[in-house]
């Protein structure tokens, strides 16, 4: 089929999802010719940057929970109802919808009246929770680009077809290791134990999450020296998390914390130890190899829902990856800064300890194999051109 003019819609909600779109446009844009093909939808810098018009910018979309998800009801049905109109005036060829379930599965009925094949990559994790929208993707979805090894069997088991693609944070994952230069960048002493703080992507995560993690290295400063690294996602303004310390450590702050915006993998990799948020960056430090804890932090309201529909008892990808806990899972109310400090401590006072989490981290990446995500969802893309 002539793939000259046909457009191509990408949804995505969050940091690491435009960072997969990106790829996946140039991948695409490598096998057509850049004029080939145009792209419009949601995503951040990296997609937009990669060429695709965008409706909305993920930092407008970057909510958490039922009670953050209501208050934005309004900006999530005018991006909703612009999707559908442009996709009724004129039909993508193909939707790639990337995570983002809250929104995405809404989307699936009208992309399907409009004749629109669609691809899923990164599917909702409906084996944890929810599985019965697992009948939507069955009905609209044609095919489902799944990320980690053991969802292919559960798509597969509810009728859906659907096809390990590899995972995305394995492509180009080559993380900073001069620790002394990194650390000289920052103004940090390479001879002093350094702490990680990973507070997530999205504003709500960041205001829940990062206090809870200040206050844990001010809890390890009592009784050691150290010092921490505050990452700061391309989706969070300076300012949120400018506040967020201010308001922790004092006006004056503390020479121990820098807030930086290097890349997450850059940041763990030049660490001892990582605070950090549950999601696709427990991955990203597994990967990478820095002992760590894995810990999340909600509105009361949302957890005790959240807890109601989620099945799994591990919550961490990494130990869901591997089917135990290999790393500490410290949640909402066991989410204290004494408990993260005590945590910290415990591994940073046993190098053994610290050791052998880095032994079984190994075991990751020959789980998630050597194929690249981007290649082989542009070739699912391509069956559709």
């Amino acid at each position: 089929m002539n793939q000259a003019g046909k457009e191509i819609l990408i949804v995505a909600g969050e940091a690491s999802a435009d960072r997969y779109g990106a790829r996946l446009i140039r991948k695409l844009q490598e096998r057509v010719g850049p004029a080939g093909l145009s792209f419009f939808g949601t995503g951040g810098d990296e997609i937009q940057g990669a060429g695709a018009r965008l409706i909305c910018h993920i930092r407008d979309l970057a909510n958490i929970g039922p009670q953050a998800a209501l208050a934005n009801l309004r900006k999530y049905f005018e991006v909703y109802r612009r999707i559908a109109r442009a996709c009724d005036t004129k039909p993508p060829a193909v939707a790639v919808l990337i995570d983002f379930p809250e929104f995405n599965l809404r989307l699936l009925g009208r992309l399907k009246r409009a004749g629109t094949r669609v691809i899923y990559y990164v599917g909702p994790q409906l084996w944890a929770w929810r599985r019965g929208r697992v009948r939507l993707i069955r009905r609209h979805v044609d095919r489902m680009a799944v990320i980690l090894p053991f969802e292919v069997e559960f798509y597969r088991r509810h009728g859906v077809k659907a096809e390990f693609v590899g995972h995305p944070l394995l492509e180009d994952f080559a993380p900073e290791r001069d620790r002394d230069s990194f650390l000289r960048s920052t103004g940090l002493d390479n001879r002093r134990p350094v702490l990680s703080l990973l507070p997530g992507s999205r504003r709500h995560e960041v205001e829940h999450i990062l206090p809870t993690m200040l206050r844990a290295c001010l809890q390890f400063l009592e009784s050691a020296p150290a010092q921490f690294l505050v990452s700061v996602a391309p989706t969070i303004d300076d300012s949120q998390v400018a506040r967020i310390m201010e308001k922790v450590l004092g006006d004056l702050l503390r020479p121990e914390f820098r807030m930086v915006k290097a890349r997450a993998r850059d940041v763990l990799a030049c660490s001892d130890f990582a605070f950090v948020k549950s999601g696709t960056s427990t991955l990203e430090a597994g990967l990478v190899g820095t002992p760590f804890l894995i810990t999340y932090k909600v509105a009361p309201v949302s957890w005790v829902i959240g807890n109601i529909l989620i099945r799994s008892r591990l919550k961490g990808l990494v130990n869901l990856l591997v089917g135990e806990e290999i790393v500490p899972e410290l949640l909402q109310g066991r989410a204290s800064p004494e408990a993260l400090a005590a945590v910290a401590r415990e591994y940073l006072e046993a190098p053994q300890k610290a050791e052998a989490m880095r032994s079984r981290l190994a075991r990751i990446r020959e789980m998630l194999g050597a194929r690249s995500a981007s290649e082989s969802v542009a070739s699912m893309v391509a069956d559709y051109l």
